[in-house]
């Protein structure tokens, strides 16, 4: 009598994946069909949005094929705009989460694990597109280490980004598998890399003075506030869907999640408006030579529809909707965040091109005037589609198959306004958050305040001493 061989597995999680090519067929099939149809046609979707990226990646890799629509005066598309996006937010999706696993803010809480997914999606997703832009990243990487070159803002950018990616995968590593001290020192360690990335991102476009737009100290500032409201804009969506769906830990999100990102938002388009209406007064105040020329263009020029869009439907529309009644409802929230959220990937749009539309040397090559013009091609077009449709569909999966519950709360400082879980637990074992609202204490509301001014003074004196360096 022989014994049954068992078939190979490999263990993931709490899932056995069979290795065999049958047995794994069929487990897929199973699994398949055990979905819900939404949630197949979801997956249909997205998938055939990324094999059309596919085939636009196949196109973009080779050398010498001019597949981009960027010429000598408009050097940097729609793929470094892409790349911008997915990069600040990243560190928009910590820097609100941080009010929870650094500070030990009660009510941000359930931002926790989806926060720590959504910031590892999102930055993989931005390096895919500068990767796919560059032609051969991997040049990049070895120069980075072999030619290390402290001077140059790209190469801290580079450096600061690549120990951000580190940070959170350690990060997303010791929260599912219960290392509270190393997640505490990954929380905060992540806290502190998501101002730093962005302000040296920011610090790329503000050292070159050729570019009268980007020049100057509030452009890493003006990157980091617009990632800050990416991020919550990205958390009010995805707390809907949690809401709407019933997901893990759904009973957090409409009295808990949504209304500490309605909190965050409208502080976040406070000071991005602030901060575009201070550009605007600039440059049209401005004497340096295509500073007004590239500000007349978005209030009246060829960007105009582009930014009367993102000032009164990326903030205008979405503060009214915050501030009112109805805003306690999911779904002004969810319209609310969309609503950011593309103001924002056309903010971004507008930047890039402001800094290019109106050249001040003959370097630029041959333009029209008094404009250079810049159309996307549909292989950038179809590169960024796909790179939405990738991040959608690996947080998807990671909704379907992780535990995204809400943790325990992992702080690094012993704050005296922090209260542990089980003091906000009733003498029945109940737990008030799923019932109500938690209130922003007013030492918390403090350090709220406090944490942002320190954010943004650490910005200044990051941008000023890089753009010093890059200087001399």
């Amino acid at each position: 009598m022989y014994a049954r061989l068992r078939p190979a597995t490999f263990g993931i999680l709490d899932y056995e994946i069979p290795l065999a090519p049958r047995p794994l067929a069929r487990a897929f099939v199973a699994e398949v069909r055990s979905m819900p149809v939404a949630l197949q046609a979801w997956f249909g979707f997205l998938l055939a949005i990324l094999a059309v990226a596919v085939l636009a990646a196949a196109i973009a890799i080779p050398p010498g094929w001019e597949v981009f629509g960027t010429t000598p005066s408009f050097e940097w598309g729609l793929m470094i705009i892409g790349y911008v996006f997915f990069a600040i937010m990243t560190s928009g999706l910590c820097l609100a989460s941080s009010l929870g696993t650094v500070f030990g803010i009660e009510r941000f809480r359930p931002f926790e694990k989806r926060h720590a997914i959504l910031a590892i999606l999102s930055l993989t997703t931005a390096f895919l597109i500068i990767a796919l832009d560059l032609h051969y990243p991997v040049r990049m990487v070895f120069g980075a280490m072999l030619v290390p070159s402290p001077s140059s803002p790209m190469w801290w950018m580079g450096v600061f980004y690549g120990l951000y990616l580190v940070v959170l995968l350690v990060e997303v590593w010791s929260m599912f598998t219960d290392h509270p001290k190393i997640h505490q020192y990954a929380c905060t360690a992540a806290a502190g890399v998501a101002i730093l990335a962005p302000t040296t991102l920011g610090a790329v476009f503000g050292v070159l003075n050729a570019k009268a737009y980007w020049n100057g100290i509030f452009t890493p500032i003006l990157m980091v506030a617009s990632a800050f409201l990416a991020g919550t804009a990205l958390l009010a969506i995805v707390f809907y869907a949690v809401h709407r769906f019933k997901l893990a830990d759904w009973p957090n999100a409409a009295p808990v999640a949504l209304p500490s990102a309605r909190i965050l938002m409208a502080v976040a388009i406070a000071i991005v408006g602030a901060l575009i209406a201070r550009y605007v007064l600039a440059g049209l105040a401005s004497d340096v030579r295509g500073m007004r020329e590239a500000t007349v263009a978005l209030l009246s020029g060829p960007l105009a529809p582009m930014f009367w869009f993102r000032v009164m439907g990326g903030l205008a529309i979405p503060a009214i909707l915050i501030a009112l009644p109805i805003a306690r409802r999911p779904e002004t929230m969810l319209a609310a965040g969309v609503l950011v959220l593309a103001g924002v990937f056309v903010d971004r749009y507008m930047f890039v091109m402001a800094g290019q539309i109106a050249p001040i040397t003959a370097g630029a090559g041959t333009v029209s005037q008094p404009y250079a013009s810049y159309a996307p091609t549909p292989v950038e077009l179809a590169l960024i589609a796909g790179a939405g449709a990738f991040m959608a569909l690996m947080y998807t999966l990671a909704e379907r198959y992780l535990d995204m519950g809400e943790g325990d709360v992992h702080v690094f400082f012993n704050f005296p306004w922090i209260k542990q879980h089980h003091e906000h637990d009733d003498e029945e074992g109940h737990d008030h958050a799923a019932s109500e609202t938690p209130a922003l204490e007013p030492a918390a509301a403090v350090t709220v305040a406090a944490a942002a001014a320190t954010g943004v003074a650490g910005v200044a004196a990051t941008g000023v001493s890089t753009m010093q360096g890059a200087g001399s």
